[in-house]
Order: structure tokens, then C-alpha cells, then sequence
């Protein structure tokens, strides 16, 4: 019985996969056997930042460097808004295929078991959207970027961060972002008791202000917390 479960599992798969076939979300080509996420030559123009080889001092960090000392920064590929590779975070973002980003997170949460950057990491946190971008876009594109690397780790998704209403950073200035996330991220009373260090989650990296305003949220909860980051993407620092 189970075994003809089985095979009738696989013809349907291969039915759904011949009437609507997986396309890679960078070229819009067909993925073939074997192809998980992209197509093998859009994964191998990825444009990988090797930042998990220096997580304490690398361009990301540096985009942090504040008060708040954050401990550890990663990003696992490099953004530019006109590359190809830029419309797996769209895809996943606003286009309703987030588990783009949870399979491109759990890939690199396994690359980065071979090193410590996980190493007493007690839980993950996603950065925040409120209430009325959540509702609108139907999800939250850095929660499943959290349970990809949840899924690799075992680490615990903790709900630490909220958000109030603020615009959108997508065409500002470095400036004009920090003004825009000042005082927009507030740790949630109580959700970070027991938690030593903790890694927050978004899906790229700018200017770095809306990381660094989480970092000081969760720093003005409870002081001495210590913080890592990790994005799926961050651009080049200028």
C-alpha cells in the first residue's frame, strides 16, 4: 500500500512538474534534475560575499560599527539592483514565493555549520514588519528566512522585535533611512529573558539602519545582550 502511495506521489509530480514547471527565479529558465532553487548557471554566477570566513571583520560589520557593537555580520551573496541574481529577494518578497529565501537560508545556514558562526547563538530573531505591511503582503519574507536557518541549526525562532507604521526605504539615502527606522523597532517586554546572544534575521543589507535600530531595541531591553546578523544579501560598501 505504502509503496503504491509512493508511486503515485511521483506520477503526480511528474505530471505537476511537465504542466507547470519550476523556473529559475533569476533567468526564467526551466530547472532540470538536479536544479534546486536556480539553474546551475545562475548559481554559479552567484556572486558570493565569503563573509562567513571573517564574520567579525568583513564590509558588513563595518556597515554596523556604532555604539551597539554587533559580534558577528554575515550576508550570503552580494546585491545590485539590476543583476539577475536580485530577483530571487523580489520573487520572495513581493511576488509570494518566500520559500525561495527559506531554501537559499538553509543552504547557507549548512555552509556556515562548518565554521562557529553559529557557535552560542541561543535563537534567531526576523526583523519585524508591521501590522499593515504584513497584512497586505501576506507574510513575512524574513520569518521564513529564520526558519530556513532554524530548520539547518535547531536554533529556536524567537518573536522578540515588533514594528510601528513607517514608509518604505526602498529609493532613500543612507541618511534619510536612519532617520526613517529611528525609533521604529522596540523589543517586546519580556521575550528576551533567558537569551544571551541572539541572531537577527532580514533579507539584505543596505545601509545597515534598520539592523542597527533593531540592534539597539533589543540592546535597550536588556543591556549587555549580545547580537550577530545574518542576511541573505548585502550590498557593497561604498
Amino acid at each position: 500500500m505504502a509503496r503504491k502511495q509512493r508511486l503515485t506521489h511521483k506520477l503526480l509530480e511528474g505530471i505537476l512538474s511537465v504542466l507547470f514547471p519550476e523556473l529559475c527565479p533569476c533567468c526564467g529558465k526551466v530547472l532540470i534534475s538536479g536544479e534546486h532553487t536556480m539553474c546551475l548557471s545562475c548559481r554559479l554566477s552567484l556572486p558570493i560575499t565569503n563573509f562567513h570566513l571573517s564574520p567579525t571583520d568583513n564590509e558588513m560589520r563595518s556597515k554596523l560599527n556604532g555604539l551597539i557593537p554587533v559580534e558577528r555580520a554575515t550576508a550570503f551573496f552580494y546585491y545590485h539592483r539590476q543583476s539577475p541574481h536580485a530577483k530571487i529577494l523580489h520573487e520572495a518578497k513581493y511576488h509570494g514565493r518566500p520559500r525561495l529565501a527559506q531554501l537559499l537560508a538553509r543552504e547557507y545556514a549548512e555552509i556556515l555549520k562548518s565554521t562557529d558562526f553559529f557557535c552560542d547563538i541561543d535563537a534567531v530573531t526576523p526583523v519585524p514588519l508591521n501590522f499593515w505591511r504584513k497584512c497586505r503582503r501576506g507574510y513575512n519574507q524574513s520569518y521564513y528566512i529564520a526558519k530556513g536557518i532554524s530548520q539547518a541549526t535547531n536554533l529556536p525562532i524567537c518573536d522578540t522585535l515588533k514594528s510601528r507604521y513607517h514608509s518604505s526605504q526602498t529609493r532613500m539615502t543612507g541618511s534619510q533611512r536612519q532617520a526613517a527606522t529611528k525609533n521604529v523597532f522596540a523589543a517586546k517586554a519580556g521575550s528576551l529573558k533567558g537569551l544571551n546572544h541572539i541572531l537577527i534575521i532580514d533579507d539584505i543589507a543596505t545601509t545597515g539602519a534598520t539592523l542597527y535600530a533593531c540592534c539597539e531595541a533589543l540592546s535597550k531591553e536588556s543591556p549587555g545582550i549580545r547580537i550577530s546578523v545574518l542576511t541573505l544579501a548585502s550590498t557593497r560598501l561604498i
